[in-house]
């Protein structure tokens, strides 16, 4: 079972949690996280579909073919933009 962290306005999209416990299979990749959140969270699977939210894996930008394990820090980070 892993644990994903969620930051900004993509609570919203999961009645206020911070937090999901999402289960996956052994040699899961970004790409299966990614369905499995689409399915129980069509809004915020939708988003992380079309790149808006960023999936980042122990502190790094992950890509789809990113390996998950149940001990990783996952994030998903919404869109955000930079100062001066």
């Amino acid at each position: 079972m892993a644990q994903i962290k969620l930051f900004g306005m993509l609570k919203t999209l999961v009645a206020g949690q911070s937090v999901l416990d999402v289960p996956l299979a052994d040699g899961a990749q970004v790409q299966d996280l990614v369905s499995t959140l689409h399915a129980q969270y069509p809004p915020l699977g939708e988003l992380l579909h079309q790149k808006k939210v960023v999936v980042s894996v122990n502190q790094e930008i992950a890509h789809w073919e990113t390996a998950l394990g149940d001990s990783d820090e996952i994030a998903l980070l919404p869109p955000f933009a930079g100062g001066a």
